[in-house]
This record gives structure tokens, C-alpha cells and sequence, in this order.
């Protein structure tokens, strides 16, 4: 069977899986792409790097691309991978468009073909907790993705109440085909150590929950709301989502958000964090 056709085949049936079982979509697209390689591609793997610094759009990765040395860009599909070294150290850069979706696709592809020993997500997002500010650097101890509801039975015309929702927790697979119902994925302990010491260009450092959905609230009150149910810290698209990638592929993650932060900020903490790793 041609390889294109396999992928179709096996994609139709973790489909099929994820609608019995309510597995969430982007972790139905995980498990395809874990097996992409195997199927479209050569599944020569190519050496480990030390590091995988995931951004999300090209103006983030621009200061780190251009300190890159001997680049070598690869591309999986649509996902583009920069390969060089940082202060001596292998890594990989990649896009993430800034979504859950593209997210979950760059990561896996990444640790499926370069076998990251640690995953740095970078980038800006906008406050949940009201004592942080602009400028303001917040580690992660912890990752939520908010993205799980369900609302109570409400008969047409009988109005809409999101303040009363119910959080779900993520299904993740784990050996054996059980599932494990979480709320939070882990972020690196020894990378969070690191962390700590970094000194940002403006503002202060802050250890806290990262926040991803593919949504931007804006209302005081919902944000509010969700960081009752989540003890979310900030919000973006997508770093709890590489983190839940990372955790069910067994790889090292650690986010680094800069609040309302401009292009250059948060990859100038991720090069720091590169280049005092030991």
C-alpha cells in the first residue's frame, strides 16, 4: 500500500477511536504524526540535540536565527526546523504558528526526528494574575490547557452561562490502553531551577502556571474565572499544549513568557538559559 494511503487508513482510524472515546483532537493528531516518519518519510532519525526553543512566529525566532551558527533548515511537511548551535550547544528552532494545532504538529515531528533532551517554549502572552505586568518573566512551575468544558443541559432560548461551566481534564494515553485524567502537565524541575536566575530586560521573574487555549480573552471577569478553575498565571496559544506533547513523549519542558513582551525579549531569556546550561 502506497504511504500516502497508509496515512489515510491509519489517520481514519484514530479518528474513529478519539469519537468512542472522547480523546482530544490535538492529541489524536499527536499519535498520527508519531507515526508519520514510519509511513511518508525515512524513519532515519538524525543526531540529538540539547535543546528544542519553540516560538511562535517568525519575528520571535528571528534574534536566535540570527546567532544561530552553521544553520541548516529541514522541513517536515509544512513545519520548518532550523538546526545549529547556540553557545556550543546542538539545537533546533521551530515555528509554532502560535496555535494548539501547529504546536502539537512542529513538536512531535521534532522529537520524532532530533530527540530534544529539553523543550524551551518562548514567547509573549498577556496576564491572568493581576500582580504581573508588562515586562514581567514568568517561568513554569506547571502547564494548563484551558480548552476543556462542558456546560450544563440548557433548553433552547434558556440562555448561556460560561461562569458556570465545568473544567475537563485532559485524557492522556499511557501504556497498557488506559487513560490518565489530568489537569496540568509538568514543567522541568532542573530547568525551572535554571530559570530562577534569569534576569529580564525589564520587570520581574515569576513562577507560575502558563495558561494555552486557541482563544484571547479580554473580559476581567472571565480571566478572572479562569484562573480560579486553573491557577493560570498568563495566557497564549500554545505552550501548555507542546508541554502536554512533551509529557506524553516523555521530554523535558520548560516555558519562558514575557508579559506583553516585544519580539526580542523573550528569545533574548531563552538564549541566556542555553547559555548558562550545564
Amino acid at each position: 500500500m502506497q504511504a500516502g494511503k497508509l496515512l489515510g487508513v491509519v489517520w481514519a482510524l484514530l479518528e474513529n477511536v478519539r469519537m468512542r472515546v472522547r480523546f482530544p483532537w490535538f492529541f489524536t493528531l499527536l499519535i498520527g504524526l508519531a507515526m508519520f516518519p514510519a509511513v511518508g518519510h525515512s524513519a532515519e532519525n538524525a543526531s540529538p540535540v540539547e535543546f528544542l526553543l519553540a516560538g511562535a512566529t517568525d519575528a520571535e525566532l528571528e534574534p536566535l536565527l540570527a546567532k544561530l551558527e552553521s544553520p541548516r533548515l529541514e522541513s517536515r511537511a509544512a513545519w520548518h526546523f532550523w538546526r545549529g548551535t547556540l553557545a556550543g550547544k546542538q539545537v533546533v528552532l521551530t515555528r509554532t504558528e502560535g496555535d494548539p494545532l501547529n504546536a502539537v504538529a512542529a513538536t512531535t515531528l521534532a522529537i520524532r526526528r532530533y530527540a530534544p533532551k529539553l523543550i524551551v517554549t518562548f514567547g509573549a502572552s498577556r496576564a491572568h494574575d493581576p500582580a504581573m505586568h508588562a515586562g514581567d518573566l514568568l517561568v513554569s512551575e506547571k502547564f494548563a490547557a484551558f480548552d476543556g468544558l462542558v456546560s450544563e443541559v440548557a433548553s433552547l432560548g434558556g440562555g448561556c452561562a460560561p461562569l458556570t461551566w465545568n473544567k475537563l481534564p485532559h485524557l492522556l494515553a499511557s501504556p497498557g490502553e488506559k487513560e490518565t485524567p489530568v489537569y496540568f502537565f509538568a514543567a522541568d524541575p532542573r530547568a525551572l531551577a535554571a530559570a530562577k536566575s534569569l534576569v529580564p530586560a525589564r520587570g520581574r521573574v515569576f513562577v507560575g502556571v502558563p495558561g494555552s487555549a486557541e482563544q484571547v480573552n479580554r473580559e476581567a471577569d472571565r480571566i478572572a474565572w479562569i484562573r480560579a478553575q486553573w491557577g493560570t498565571s498568563s495566557e497564549d496559544g500554545e505552550s501548555a499544549h507542546i508541554a502536554g506533547c512533551a509529557q506524553l513523549l516523555g521530554v523535558p519542558v520548560i516555558a519562558l513568557r514575557v508579559i506583553d513582551g516585544n519580539e526580542g525579549e523573550a528569545a533574548a531569556d531563552a538564549l541566556k538559559l542555553v547559555e548558562g546550561w550545564k
